[in-house]
């Protein structure tokens, strides 16, 4: 797939592909701004606006059985 821009001096021409991905950002970074603004910010990583952070391991504590 090529992302390269054809045309002349004065004219670009892009994929119908890059235009949606272009279109896709843009309307995702308006929700992200008017999420903010208005104090919803806690929606953004429910909503897959923003990468929520990985979660820690933690350690399973042994339920029963022998004591090790």
């Amino acid at each position: 797939m090529s992302t390269r821009l054809d045309g002349g001096v004065d004219t670009a021409r892009v994929s119908a592909a890059e235009a949606d991905r272009i279109h896709r950002e843009q309307r995702q970074a308006d929700a992200r701004t008017y999420l903010e603004r208005t104090g919803n910010a806690d929606l953004l990583p429910i909503l897959g606006l923003v990468e929520s952070a990985p979660p820690t391991h933690q350690r399973r504590k042994r339920v029963g059985g022998a004591p090790a």
